[in-house]
């Protein structure tokens, strides 16, 4: 029975019990496991518990035969029973950290009551973050991200220190190839930190002169980073292969392509209406957009599951027109209180009413909204319906997505 249990469920649950068996072997019987999630708890102490996301060693060990795999699961628990112990201090800590470029959402995930607890953050991108995290690998695989909460020194400098150390380490690309010595494509592959590397004050716009032109990054995951130069004419078939790459990817980040401002920050590659590549970009932003909306969703509802009246989490519903483009639209209930996500358009909806939809920038004019507070993608609280005046202007200036 338990040889047959081992391989019962999916590749993502059998992972899970292997690291709790292993978990359980080193002395560690009360593991729990969150499917949701994708995460095991333990606990290390009276008075601490270790919180693994298991994403990045399912990405690694996928793919491997038993007896690898099951060396990636042992170096991985050997990490992480050692890890209270090994950063209680922050001289002990302070040259493991890295920074992470990562979702938004990954510390909703987490199988804990309060995320912000063990989960150090800030916002990077437009839906990524910059996470700390504390790395004892050096075998290459990245271990959950973890933070003890108190080394007694200012949050910038725990990020400054993450930076820092992965200045030091080398950044070579693991395949150049370009059409002239003038222009190339780098492409960097490595645990989870390559696309970290856009944090780096600087680095992106460095390459300029590798490349041949101004720096185009795409990150379809964290440990694929590939840079090009800026050239309309071949950036949309890079949108399309990162799109494919990050579809197919175990932990995907983005779809999205980023470039440098003129002072050398990375920005999400800029366009305007008419531009060549605004079609692209768009469908990128969509995307991204909807991954992220709907993993906020799941962390809401699960907050708002016992009040009364309940509180609706409306999603985010991409469509895709005639001509390949794609479009985002939320719905706006009467009547209803509903934490709404900006969209492309707002469909208001009402019993003996045929939906009519309306661009999120005429309703932005009309109607006086604000983002709800905490929350990582912006969410608008709305109980009912504007006044019928205001709807009579909504209505008359409604739209065709």
């Amino acid at each position: 029975m338990g040889f047959l249990r081992r391989f019962a469920g999916t590749p993502r649950d059998r992972l899970a019990r292997e690291v709790m068996a292993e978990l359980r072997r080193a002395g560690f019987p009360d593991a729990t496991y969150d499917p949701d999630a994708f995460a095991i708890s333990f606990r290390w102490g009276p008075d601490e518990t270790v919180d693994v996301l298991l994403h990045n060693t399912f990405s690694e060990s996928e793919r491997l035969g038993w007896h690898v795999r099951y060396e990636v699961i042992r170096r991985l628990v050997g990490t992480l029973v050692q890890a209270p112990a090994s950063t209680r201090t922050w001289e002990d800590a302070r040259p493991l950290l890295l920074p992470a470029l990562r979702s938004a959402h990954l510390g909703l995930r987490a199988p804990i009551a309060d995320p912000a607890m063990a989960f150090l953050s800030r916002p990077a991108l437009p839906y990524l973050h910059e996470y700390v995290v504390v790395d004892l690998s050096t075998s290459g695989f990245h271990p959950a991200v973890w933070v003890p909460d108190q080394w007694g020194v200012p949050v910038d400098e725990v990020f400054a220190a993450a930076r820092a150390n992965l200045m030091a380490l080398p950044a070579e690309p693991v395949w150049e190839r370009g059409p002239t010595s003038e222009q190339a494509m780098l492409r960097y592959v490595d645990r989870g930190y390559a696309t970290s590397r856009l944090l780096l004050d600087g680095w992106l716009a460095g390459l300029a002169g590798r490349v041949g032109g101004r720096p185009v990054a795409f990150a379809p995951n964290p440990s694929i980073l590939v840079v090009v130069p800026d050239q309309p004419d071949v950036l949309p078939r890079w949108f399309k292969f990162v799109e494919l790459e990050y579809i197919a990817s175990a932990e995907r980040l983005s779809p999205q392509a980023y470039t440098v401002s003129d002072d050398g920050s990375v920005v999400p590659y800029p366009v305007f209406d008419g531009h060549s590549l605004a079609a692209a970009v768009r469908r990128a932003d969509t995307r991204l957009a909807a991954r992220e909306y709907a993993a906020e969703a799941e962390w809401l509802e699960r907050r708002h599951a016992q009040d009364e009246p309940r509180v609706l989490v409306a999603a985010l519903g991409v469509f895709t027109r005639l001509d390949g483009s794609i479009f985002s639209v939320a719905s706006w209930a009467e009547g209803v209180d509903t934490l709404l996500p900006q969209a492309d358009y707002i469909a208001f909806s009402g019993q003996g009413h045929e939906p009519f939809y309306v661009a999120w920038s005429v309703v932005l004019a009309e109607v006086d909204l604000g983002p709800v507070a905490g929350l990582r993608v912006p969410r608008y609280r709305v109980t009912g319906w504007p006044q019928a005046s205001t709807m009579e202007r909504l209505r008359a200036r409604a739209t065709t997505p």
